[in-house]
């Protein structure tokens, strides 16, 4: 990134009233937490500001009440995990945004504010709404990085009217999918999941700058349907065919060998290799993983390179007559971390596969974005890195 980022660490917020905006958006069940990944990866930027004496209102979204108040949808569970994980802290929950700023903060080591998503003027990056979460500070903190891709009120509007900082793992979001987008050579990357029509942008500028691109998943798919194999019922997205067919014009882009397939009870599971014969699935049929031969083709590829960036999990790994193929992959990129390789690797089902494998500590770094990762990967500049920016 040619301009640098303005970070905690540049400047002196010794005291200071601080806005922070942090990603909660974790997966709750019954009022608990279940997840609290998202929550650890913010506690070294809030214990900083705590150490400088600043005083810390929180804002968070979570889910999608557009607008609306839903109980189902309140950050009151994340408030609970919050207090536990900061005992020392005096942190109170706001409904709203506090009229009296500045004294509901004095009271408080931190203020964590309901869900800004049940205020409509949020999504709508509204200055008005910005200028009321202002009003709680002297200083705008984003460590939100997986919220990076959108453009709102407290994410981007608001740094127009304090000054603004990223915060220690927002920054180092930036600096690994920087080094991401100048690999080390040979460089590959992985990209798999279900959600195919954010994977196209990252594969094909990936195609200019790695030395291989190895697909699994439904992204997958769509290229085995663009060369005009039946894929069944498989995870696919039609309206990407014709890109695909231009993609795979590269010799960089590497294909399934096999496949596992099954039938909707997924009681009867077969291997298929990808050969001449066109059908791999009849209908009432799915690609469900990959197969032997994959894992041995892409394997190989991996113990070659430098830089290894993974995104998307290879079949359907939540099920575990499925996981082989995912989970074999995993285990081997977390071997070829620290030492061999820059190991990269992120967004939600891709992490959980990671700590499925046991294998986290081993990966240089594990990005908490899904789509913020997936768009700076496609080589965009984010609103919320922009308005960071020296």
């Amino acid at each position: 990134m040619k301009n640098k980022l303005r970070t905690i660490k540049s400047v002196n917020l010794k005291n200071k009233h601080i806005v922070l905006r942090v990603d909660f958006n974790v997966p709750v069940k019954n009022g608990k937490v279940l997840d609290d990944t998202k929550i650890e990866r913010a506690l070294p930027t809030i214990k900083y500001l705590l150490k400088q004496r600043c005083k810390l209102a929180i804002v968070s979204h979570f889910g999608r009440p557009e607008g609306r108040q839903v109980k189902k949808l309140s950050l009151e569970p994340v408030y609970a995990v919050l207090k536990n994980k900061l005992p020392k802290a005096a942190i109170q929950f706001k409904n709203g945004i506090p009229k009296l700023a500045s004294s509901v903060l004095a009271q408080n080591d931190i203020v964590l504010l309901e869900n800004i998503r049940f205020d409509k003027r949020e999504d709508e990056n509204s200055v008005v709404l910005a200028k009321e979460l202002a009003k709680m500070g002297e200083v705008f903190v984003n460590e939100a990085f997986a919220f990076a891709h959108r453009k709102t009120a407290s994410t981007v509007a608001i740094t127009k009217l304090l000054p603004s900082y990223a915060g220690l793992n927002f920054a180092d979001e930036v600096k690994f999918l920087t080094k991401a987008l100048t690999p080390k050579k040979p460089a590959v990357a992985l990209i798999g999941g279900a959600k195919v029509k954010t994977k196209f942008e990252v594969v094909e500028n990936f195609l200019k700058i790695y030395s291989k691109v190895m697909v699994a998943g439904g992204v997958a798919n769509t290229f085995l349907a663009a060369q005009g194999y039946d894929i069944g019922d498989s995870i696919s997205d039609p309206s990407k065919i014709s890109k695909a067919k231009k993609l795979l014009k590269s010799t960089k882009m590497l294909l399934p060998r096999d496949v596992l397939v099954s039938n909707k009870n997924q009681r009867k599971v077969r291997v298929v290799k990808i050969e001449k014969q066109k059908v791999l699935c009849k209908k009432g049929e799915q690609i469900m993983d990959i197969g032997p031969e994959t894992i041995k083709y892409y394997s190989q590829q991996i113990k070659k390179a430098k830089t290894i960036v993974w995104g998307g999990p290879l079949g359907m790994f939540e099920k575990p007559k499925f996981s082989h193929g995912t989970l074999a992959i995993a285990k081997l990129i977390g071997s070829r971390g620290s030492k061999h390789a820059i190991v990269i690797a992120g967004g939600g089902e891709t992490t959980l596969a990671i700590e499925m494998s046991k294998m986290e500590k081993y990966y240089d770094f594990i990005s908490t974005g899904g789509g913020a990762m997936l768009e700076f990967l496609s080589g965009n500049i984010l609103p919320g890195i922009k308005s960071l920016l020296k």
